[in-house]
């Protein structure tokens, strides 16, 4: 008699699935590395970390108007500098665009949860803002209010390593690059135009606007510019004048048009913040006249001191 041969052909997706536990199983029976020996593959972090969030849209009635509000989350992977020593962030952002009825409101409410994900820096921290955009560099976070036709745009830096305000100016930053360093200085404008008048605080209504002067981590030094009375004073803007960084040593090197400054390593390899100055120039009139002031920057702070300026015009206050 003549036996039929059998033969038994396994489904493509039963074989893939037995393969997939075959190699798990084999994982788990693997050995660990014995005590002392290197594992360079990847660095440790501190825990595993585990959420969950959601996006919502709520839709109801303000006035009679149909409204409109928005909100989701979302990560961000970022890298703080404490020093020399990078430190990983895991930022969680949780974005609402505020309510919207018949119009566009680019102006958004952020709340930022931030923690550290390696072993090297214990870091924890939250902050709330309202701003139209949210970004990072620099070692800080940047969070932009777009102004409106009549106001100027406000930027706020923010110290990732704890969440905290740093610096703020109205309309175009100006940057000192530092040779073997990732903390950079920052120094701008305050004007009386700028988005959400910041100045309105000061309840002065001579103060023409304030200088700020800081690095990634704090605010180093503030001065207020004083309107004086004089034959000019209602000609001069309110809102931020031109500026650029001049160097005035061998060690600081002006790019971008002067908006940057590059500071080098003197004799023995140390950098000094010092060697250039802030140069300001208020045009005014119909036959635009202009005005300068020149700001040293002298032992990493602003020097009023050694300013240049019309004194019948503008007085510098060191806040």
């Amino acid at each position: 008699m003549k036996l039929n041969s059998y033969k038994h052909t396994f489904p493509a997706g039963l074989f893939t699935v037995m393969l997939s536990l075959i190699l798990l199983i084999s994982s788990c029976n693997t050995k660990p590395k014995p005590a002392g020996e290197a594992d360079n593959t990847a660095p440790t972090g501190k825990a595993t970390y585990s959420d969950s969030a959601s996006s919502t849209v709520r839709v109801f009635d303000q006035n009679g108007k149909v409204c409109i509000q928005k909100s989701n989350t979302y990560y961000e992977i970022v890298n703080a500098y404490d020093e020399a020593n990078k430190v990983p962030l895991l930022l969680k952002i949780r974005k609402t665009e505020l309510c919207v009825a018949d119009s566009v409101n680019n102006h958004k409410v952020y709340e930022i949860s931030a923690k550290s994900v390696m072993d090297n820096k214990d870091i924890s921290w939250n902050t709330q803002l309202v701003a139209t955009d949210l970004q990072f560099g620099e070692n800080t976070m940047l969070a932009i209010m777009d102004g409106s036709d009549n106001e100027e745009d406000y930027m706020t830096r923010y110290n990732l390593l704890d969440g905290k305000e740093v610096f703020s100016d109205s309309y175009g930053e100006l940057k000192v690059s530092i040779s073997n360093s990732k903390d950079k200085r920052f120094i701008g404008f305050v004007s009386r135009k700028a988005a959400s008048s910041p100045l309105k605080q000061l309840n002065e209504e001579n103060v023409l606007g304030e200088i700020r002067y800081s690095s990634g981590t704090k605010a180093i030094s503030t001065l207020r510019l004083i309107l004086k009375r004089s034959a000019v004073a209602s000609k001069i803007p309110s809102s931020t004048p031109d500026m650029t960084l001049v160097p005035v040593s061998d060690n600081t090197t002006a790019i971008e048009d002067g908006k940057t400054i590059i500071i080098k390593p003197g004799e023995g390899q140390q950098v000094s913040v010092t060697g250039f100055a802030l140069k300001m120039t208020f045009y005014y009139g119909d036959d635009n006249e202009a005005t300068e002031i020149t700001i040293p920057v002298a032992g990493d702070a602003l020097d009023p001191l050694h300013a240049m300026y019309d004194k019948e015009i503008f007085d510098l206050v060191a806040n």
